[in-house]
């Protein structure tokens, strides 16, 4: 973790500077966890398509609150001025993570008759967790922050960052999107069953979506710049660069 970037991040969000805030947000944190697994519990147990439901729910919820956190970002700005990131992180950042989160972990927990052998599924859950580590590896080399992109900071302060390039973003304009796909599919295979690998393709509703949402930003702030970029690249599965795309992601180059 950069510290510059966690420094900026702390300027953003100045209430956690202070112990009983850091507190208070983890404390939020743990009630959303809580709330997004009891809903599964109890949506799960209804019948066989319980998952289904459940895991439905949750991807219309994170694709419309990453929505609305584009729309929102300019009024925050003007409203709150300086401290409209710290009101930002709350309302919106916050459950966006955890509900992105739940609909990443939750096909792990989904139980029922297996269907591969243990070594095909060991290998397919390792080859998937590769993918994601090491797409997030070039990720940061290409000069993508977790802590400031990934948090949506430069969302609400645009002017502040400029727009990663290059690297594996000369191959997908969404790697991030792609590596929590890449992990999606590992935990569908961690539950081994035919529901788990199932709902573990739903994030694809929230990537795609948010993916296309992005880039109308994006055009919004680099024009034609970035519509030339749109195509030169894919959105988040580089078929006709793949070869080379791979390479990146394991040779480094």
């Amino acid at each position: 973790m950069d510290t510059k970037d966690l420094k900026l991040f702390i300027e953003k969000v100045p209430l956690l500077k202070k112990k009983r805030y850091i507190f208070l947000t983890i404390l939020y944190m743990v009630s959303l966890i809580a709330l997004s697994v009891s809903f599964f519990y109890f949506i799960n147990v209804i019948e066989w398509w319980g998952p289904l439901l459940s895991q439905g729910i949750i991807s219309i919820i994170v694709t419309f609150i990453g929505l609305l956190h584009f729309r929102f970002a300019p009024r925050f700005r003007k409203k709150y001025e300086e401290l409209a990131y710290q009101r930002f992180f709350y309302v919106f950042i916050l459950p966006y993570l955890v509900t992105w989160y739940a609909c990443f972990f939750h096909p792990a927990f989904i139980t029922g008759e297996k269907l591969l052998p243990i070594w095909a599924q060991a290998l397919l859950i390792v080859f998937c967790l590769l993918l994601m580590i090491l797409t997030n590896i070039q990720i940061e080399k290409a000069g993508f922050s977790v802590v400031t992109h990934g948090m949506d900071v430069f969302t609400v302060f645009p002017e502040e960052t400029t727009i990663v390039r290059g690297r594996i973003y000369s191959f997908i304009r969404h790697p991030l999107q792609f590596s929590l796909l890449m992990g999606g599919f590992a935990m569908g295979f961690i539950s081994n069953t035919w529901m788990g690998l199932v709902i573990s393709t739903f994030q694809l509703v929230p990537s795609l979506i948010i993916g296309f949402r992005e880039d109308r930003e994006l055009i919004a702030r680099s024009g034609d710049d970035h519509k030339r970029y749109i195509k030169q690249t894919a959105l988040l599965f580089p078929i006709r660069k793949l070869t080379s795309f791979l390479k990146l992601l394991f040779l480094g180059k």
